[in-house]
C-alpha cells in the first residue's frame, strides 16, 4: 500500500511540474507576442511621426531622436500601467542585438558605399578613422581618468575601455541634412570616418578589456603581442569578408538563374551572413569582416546579378538596416529607465565625458590641417579644380569636427561591456550610463543644433531644402554606378555606367589606388 501511494505521490508531482512547465512556456510565448506587438507599434508611430515632421520641414528633431524619445514614453506608460514593473519585457538581450540587429546595419553600410568617391578620398578617410580614432581613444581616455578622481574614480584600464567603445560615431543627422549641392567629398569623408571607425573601435575595446583579466601579465612584451594580435584580428577579418565576397562574385559569374532575381537577393544576404559568422567562429570580428564583405561585393558580384535583383538588393538591405536601426535606438529609449542597477547616471560624469569627446574630436583639425599644408608645397599644376587635391576649408573642418555623434555601436559596445567579469559592478554602471547618456545627449543636443550649425556655417541656407539628402545620394549612386562589363558580366545602367566609368579612369589617371584596384580588376 505505501509503495502503491508513493508511486502515485510521484506521479502527481511529474503532473504537476509538466504543467507548471507548460503554464511557464504560455507566458513567455504571450511575453513575446507582447514585446513584438509593442515594438512594432513603435517602429510604425516612429515613422509616421518622422514623415509628418519631414513634411512640415521641421529639421531640429532628428528620426534617431523621435526614436529613442517614443522609448522613453514607451517606458514610462509600460512602467505607469504597473504591467511590468520592472520593464523585464524589454530589457535588451545582448546576443539578439549582435546576432540580429547590427550585421543588417553593418552590410548595408558596405554595401551602398560610393566606392568611386570613397576610393578618391581615401588617404583622407583613413587617417580620420586609424589615427583619429587612435587619439580620440587616449584624449577622452585620460581626460575621463582625471575628470574621474572628482566623482567616483576610474582606473586608467576603465577610462581607456570607455573612450575606445565611445570613439565609434554615427554622423547620420548631420548627413541628412546636408544640401545637394554640398561638396560631395565632404559627405563621404564623414560617412567614410564613420563607417572604418566603427571597425577600429571595436578592435581597441577588446584590445582593452583585456587587459583587464586578471591572469594577464602587463609589460612590455605583452603589450607589444596584444597590438599584432589585433592587427591580426583585423586583417583575418578584412580576408574574411574579402573571401565570402569573391566566391559570390564567382558563383554569379559562371551560374545563371533564369528568372531568379529573389534567388539572387537571398544568396547575397546568406553570403553577407556567413561571412559575418565565420568571422566570429574564427575568433576575429564579424562586424568588420561584413563590412568589407559588403565593399567587395558591390565592386566585383553586384554587376554579376540581374538588374531587377540589383535594384531589389539595395531596397531589400535598406529595409532591414532601417528596422534594426529603428529597434536599437528604440531600445535606447526603453533602457533608460529599465537598466535598473546596471547603470548609474551621475551628472558630472556625463558633463566631462561630452567634453571629452569634444575634445578629443581636436584631431579633426591637425590631420585635415597636416593636408592642407601638404597640398600647399605641391606645385600649382597638381591642383585641378573639381578634385580632391583641393584644400579642406575650415566651415567643412568644423563641421566635421561636428558631426562625431555616438550611435549604435558605442551603444552595443556599452552593452556588451555589462558582461565583462574583470570589472566591478560599480565600474560597469558607471561606465555603461555614461556611455548611454552620452549617445542620447549627442543625439538630441548636436542633432538639434545641426540647421542652426548648417547655416552659420554658410553649408545651406536659412530655408533648407528638404530633399536635400535625397539628392545627395542620387549624385553620389550616379557617381558609384556599378562596373557591370568590367567586373562580371552583368548588364549595364545606361548613361550611368559610362559616366561612372569615365570617372573612375579619370581618377586612375592621378591616385596610385585607383592604378592598382584597376590592375586588380583586369586579372
Amino acid at each position: 500500500m505505501k509503495t502503491h501511494e508513493l508511486i502515485t505521490s510521484v506521479v502527481n508531482i511529474d503532473v504537476t511540474t509538466a504543467e507548471l512547465a507548460a503554464e511557464a512556456a504560455k507566458e513567455s510565448e504571450h511575453t513575446l507576442f507582447i514585446r513584438a506587438i509593442l515594438m512594432l507599434s513603435l517602429i510604425l508611430l516612429s515613422m509616421n511621426i518622422n514623415g509628418m515632421l519631414h513634411k512640415i520641414k521641421f529639421h531640429y528633431l532628428s528620426e534617431t531622436a523621435v526614436t529613442i524619445i517614443l522609448g522613453v514614453i514607451a517606458a514610462l506608460a509600460w512602467t505607469t500601467i504597473s504591467y511590468d514593473s520592472t520593464n523585464a519585457d524589454i530589457q535588451l538581450n545582448s546576443d539578439f542585438f549582435y546576432m540580429v540587429l547590427l550585421p543588417p546595419i553593418i552590410f548595408e553600410g558596405g554595401y551602398t558605399l560610393q566606392r568611386v568617391s570613397f576610393f578618391s578620398n581615401i588617404l583622407t578617410i583613413l587617417s580620420l578613422a586609424f589615427a583619429g580614432a587612435l587619439f580620440s581613444t587616449f584624449v577622452c581616455s585620460a581626460l575621463m581618468y582625471l575628470f574621474s578622481q572628482w566623482v567616483y574614480p576610474w582606473t586608467f584600464i576603465e577610462s581607456l575601455v570607455f573612450g575606445s567603445l565611445i570613439s565609434s560615431t554615427d554622423p547620420v543627422t548631420v548627413l541628412s541634412l546636408l544640401p545637394s549641392s554640398v561638396d560631395r567629398r565632404l559627405y563621404m569623408i564623414i560617412f567614410g570616418e564613420s563607417a572604418l571607425n566603427d571597425a577600429v573601435a571595436i578592435i581597441l575595446y577588446r584590445f582593452f578589456t583585456g587587459f583587464a583579466d586578471p591572469t594577464a601579465k602587463l609589460g612590455i612584451g605583452p603589450f607589444i603581442t596584444s597590438v599584432f594580435a589585433s592587427a591580426a584580428v583585423f586583417f583575418g577579418s578584412f580576408l574574411v569578408g574579402i573571401f565570402i565576397a569573391l566566391v559570390f562574385a564567382k558563383i554569379t559569374k559562371h551560374f545563371k538563374i533564369e528568372e531568379g532575381s529573389v534567388y539572387e537577393v537571398t544568396m547575397l544576404i546568406l553570403f553577407a551572413y556567413i561571412s559575418y559568422l565565420l568571422a566570429d567562429v574564427l575568433g576575429l570580428t564579424g562586424i568588420i569582416s561584413i563590412f568589407f564583405c559588403g565593399i567587395a561585393m558591390a565592386h566585383y558580384a553586384a554587376g554579376n546579378l540581374s538588374e531587377e535583383a540589383r535594384k531589389a538588393s539595395k531596397v531589400t538591405l535598406r529595409l532591414f538596416a532601417f528596422v534594426c536601426e529603428t529597434f536599437i535606438f528604440l531600445y535606447l529609449g526603453l533602457g533608460l529607465l529599465s537598466f535598473g542597477s546596471k547603470a548609474s547616471y551621475d551628472p558630472l560624469m556625463i558633463i566631462f565625458a561630452c567634453v571629452a569627446i569634444l575634445v578629443s574630436r581636436a584631431h579633426v583639425f591637425i590631420i585635415l590641417g597636416l593636408k592642407n599644408l601638404l597640398l600647399k608645397h605641391q606645385t600649382k599644376d597638381g591642383l585641378q579644380a573639381g578634385t580632391t587635391t583641393l584644400p579642406v576649408p575650415m566651415n567643412q573642418q568644423i563641421l566635421i569636427w561636428f558631426s562625431g555623434l555616438r550611435g549604435a555601436v558605442a551603444f552595443a559596445l556599452g552593452v556588451t561591456f555589462l558582461e565583462q567579469d574583470a570589472f566591478t559592478e560599480e565600474a560597469k554602471a558607471s561606465i555603461f550610463g555614461t556611455t548611454v547618456m552620452v549617445v542620447v545627449l549627442t543625439v538630441l543636443v548636436i542633432g538639434g543644433l545641426t540647421p542652426y550649425m548648417l547655416v552659420w556655417l554658410g553649408i545651406c541656407d536659412g530655408e533648407h531644402d528638404e530633399e536635400s539628402a535625397a539628392e545627395q545620394q542620387k549624385d553620389l549612386k550616379q557617381l558609384d554606378a556599378e562596373h557591370g562589363k568590367e567586373h562580371g558580366g552583368g548588364e549595364n545602367d545606361g548613361d550611368d555606367q559610362e559616366f561612372d566609368e569615365e570617372e573612375f579612369n579619370r581618377n586612375a589617371e592621378n591616385k596610385s589606388v585607383f592604378v592598382w584596384l584597376r590592375n586588380l580588376d583586369d586579372k
